[in-house]
């Protein structure tokens, strides 16, 4: 077996190479009402049309890179499509002048992906949480989770855990709340998701708060045992260091989780390959990324069955010139 590692979002190595060519292209709210102001709706949608273009060909440079790098796993950046979530904007993606040939472009990035064996998925941003009391908070992330899952089937990607959407719960129950009551508003908000959101959705520990990996897996197994919803646990290291159960072997921990891969299409004996989080924090701030892996924190091989052992997101800040090292560190190489 073969530890695989992943890369999330961008790559340093090349934007050391362009910076400008490799880096992804935002755009703020501000930013677009002023255009529509200064030179129309028309002309703010072009060129927020223009910078999601570059985005998508920027994926395919990175996943070429992947491949080149022996990096077998790739996390979708959240920012390829700026804005067109925000319901205030009232923005759709058809509205894009360039729609039709960003379908292609997403075709293409799938294409890729799956010529050179790299799996992928995604991790959306914090304010998702489907666990909320806020029907609009609740309403803002059904929208985006969505739109993202929209996204995936336009690349060809499966609606299945091979291609997870990984989110926080990011909620902490109240007094008079349990973990069962908290799950069952969650699946309830899920259920108004569509379909390649429910198919690919997983659930991941969190840094602090109640959702440590104890409490997800509790999460995790009342939704299967009482709606049948199958919600896999990432697991992340850091954030178990930071916010541990009461047993802290990393293996053990992780293990725990990979049990919770089912493959929904043949069973409770058939499990899927995880993908889960491997970072280091900062001495002085734990919670937050360090540049890079110091020597002697390696992942480890987690495989419930042979050949599907866990895929490993690194979340360092030095992204790929992380992997470089680490991969280094397990070959033995420093």
């Amino acid at each position: 077996m073969t530890t695989i590692l992943g890369l999330t979002c961008i790559s340093e190595q090349l934007k050391e190479i362009d910076k400008k060519k490799y880096s992804f292209r935002t755009m703020t709210r501000k930013r677009f009402n002023d255009l529509c102001v200064r030179d129309g709706r028309d002309e703010a949608i072009k060129e927020l049309s223009e910078r999601i273009a570059h985005n998508l060909y920027c994926t395919q440079y990175i996943l070429r890179h992947c491949h080149s790098s022996d990096i077998r796993h790739y996390r979708l950046s959240s920012s390829l499509f700026p804005l067109l979530t925000d319901q205030t904007l009232e923005l759709a993606y058809t509205d894009l002048p360039n729609h039709k040939t960003l379908d292609t472009e997403l075709r293409f990035i799938g294409i890729i992906a799956k010529t050179f064996g790299i799996s992928m998925g995604s991790h959306p941003d914090q304010f998702n949480v489907l666990a909320s009391l806020n029907k609009d908070a609740v309403n803002k992330s059904v929208n985006e989770l969505n739109f993202q899952a929209s996204i995936f089937d336009k690349i060809g990607l499966p609606q299945d855990h091979t291609a997870p959407m990984n989110i926080h719960i990011n909620y902490t129950p109240k007094e008079d709340e349990n973990l069962e009551l908290v799950a069952t508003r969650f699946f309830r908000n899920l259920a108004m998701c569509d379909k390649g959101v429910y198919k690919r959705l997983t659930i991941e520990n969190e840094d602090k708060g109640f959702f440590n990996v104890d409490n997800c897996l509790k999460f995790s197994d009342y939704l299967f045992e009482t709606f049948g919803a199958n919600i896999p646990v990432c697991y992340d290291n850091l954030h178990d260091f930071c916010n541990p159960s009461e047993d802290r072997n990393v293996v053990f921990q992780a293990e725990r989780c990979a049990y919770t891969w089912v493959n929904q299409e043949e069973g409770d004996n058939n499990f899927l390959a995880p993908v889960f989080h491997w970072s280091e924090g900062k001495p002085e701030k734990p919670r937050s990324h360090a540049e890079y892996f110091s020597l002697g924190n390696v992942p480890p091989i987690i495989a419930i069955e042979p050949n599907n052992e866990a895929k490993w997101e690194c979340e360092v800040k030095g992204k790929d010139k992380g992997i470089r090292l680490l991969r280094q560190q397990i070959e033995g190489a420093i």
